[in-house]
């Protein structure tokens, strides 16, 4: 038998030249306008590298000549700029309950909104096919407005950004059975594509909060977090050496399908995993119903909403909000000892009730796992999916590349 080879990453010169170029707007975006020397001295990069590689984003309209550093007797050195507020991108984050979509430029800055709701819609069912498909039709529709919204702003739209409660299959943008939406398997896409030529970027919800909050959120400076996500379902977004760290089969992070108790091995998880299967909003509606919690009719029930109730001190969203909290504490336990990120971030679902979630998880996990992880809460609450799938449809057009550390 032949040995195994391996062969070893290397950093070609293109990967090379992404990472110049994102040092350099990242010192223009934390400083503001600087001369090319100036450049130099802020990212340790040569006069020659500086002068290519800046032409190249002064072509591609990433930045902008902006007067000159006042001369003390030789020629006036040229004042170079970052231009992100004039490009904007069209992010889309679909949920159970409705698709919010934003216009957001280069700096992350929200330039617009445009939400729909499926509140009127019936429950959604597994579909044969997909096409049919009222919250299909509203999320494609809602990409239209978006980019009719920035023709009329006169700001160029030049990129697509969708974020999916799901797994997502790169390069193809597929996406995988979509329990929450009642869509099967199929390329998502290709569904858009057919709506726009702009580059599109689909990705997982908890991938996309990890990102934008590694990059402009609670985590920025770390190159390693795990991001945990409790609306509809529950994710996880993990970001390992500063990128995300998908798996060999784009499935990692998906905790709602950690087995939680023994009893789980003799039960079959084919839509719902063992831990979404009891603190997902599916299971939640049913448990609080069963113990005699009002919920209305055709209302899906999140842990937000229990965590709230509880807060106020109804007695049996109390009692529900600490199961809540003994699973999600199992789950962080598992990530932080099987990844040591340096941060968890509890985005949507948790991080509005910090002052109740920490203490309580810390609580739980003390004496229990080697290390208790720091965490934080997610710095845009309600945003941070958006922002983190427009940072990614963002990169994908100016051609960056951040590295860890």
């Amino acid at each position: 038998m032949r040995p195994a080879t391996y062969k070893a990453s290397t950093a070609t010169s293109n990967t090379v030249s992404r990472v110049n170029r994102t040092a350099i707007i990242e010192a223009l975006r934390e400083q503001g306008p600087l001369s090319r020397q100036q450049i130099g001295v802020a990212t340790g990069l040569s006069p020659a590298t500086v002068n290519r590689l800046t032409a190249n984003l002064i072509d591609e309209g990433l930045v902008a000549r902006q007067g000159h550093v006042p001369s003390t007797g030789g020629r006036p050195s040229v004042l170079l700029s970052y231009t992100g507020a004039s490009q904007l991108v069209a992010c889309i984050q679909v949920r159970a309950d409705c698709a919010r979509g934003a216009l957001i430029d280069f700096d992350s800055r929200f330039v617009h909104r445009i939400n729909v709701d499926f509140d009127d819609l019936p429950p959604a069912e597994s579909h044969s096919s997909v096409e049919a498909d009222e919250r299909l039709s509203r999320t494609l529709k809602l990409l239209d407005d978006l980019l009719e919204s920035a023709r009329s702003l006169a700001t160029p739209c030049v990129s697509v950004g969708i974020s999916v409660p799901g797994v997502v299959r790169h390069p193809d943008g597929r996406v995988a059975h979509l329990p929450e939406l009642g869509w099967p398997e199929f390329p998502l896409k290709e569904f858009f594509a057919a709506r726009t030529n702009l580059p599109i970027v689909i990705e997982n919800d908890a991938n996309a909060l990890a990102l934008g909050e590694m990059q402009h959120g609670a985590g920025r400076g770390a190159s390693s977090l795990v991001a945990v996500h409790l609306e509809n379902g529950l994710g996880a977004g993990i970001i390992s050496n500063g990128r995300i760290h998908h798996g060999s089969r784009f499935e990692a992070g998906e905790i709602g399908y950690l087995l939680m108790e023994p009893s789980s091995l003799e039960k079959s998880y084919s839509v719902l995993g063992d831990l979404e299967d009891r603190v997902g909003s599916v299971a939640l509606t049913r448990k609080a119903r069963s113990r005699g919690l009002t919920v209305p009719d055709g209302h899906l029930l999140m842990a937000d909403e229990i965590l709230t109730r509880a807060a106020r001190g109804e007695a049996v969203a109390v009692d529900m909000a600490s199961e809540i909290l003994d699973m999600v504490a199992i789950a962080i336990g598992a990530m932080s000892i099987i990844l040591d990120p340096e941060v968890i971030v509890l985005g949507s679902g948790l991080a509005s009730h910090v002052d109740m979630v920490i203490p309580a998880i810390e609580e739980r996990l003390t004496g229990r796992i080697i290390r208790v992880p720091h965490m934080e809460p997610a710095a845009f609450v309600d945003d941070g999916v958006l922002v983190g799938i427009a940072e990614l449809a963002a990169l994908d057009v100016r051609g960056f590349t951040y590295v860890a550390g």
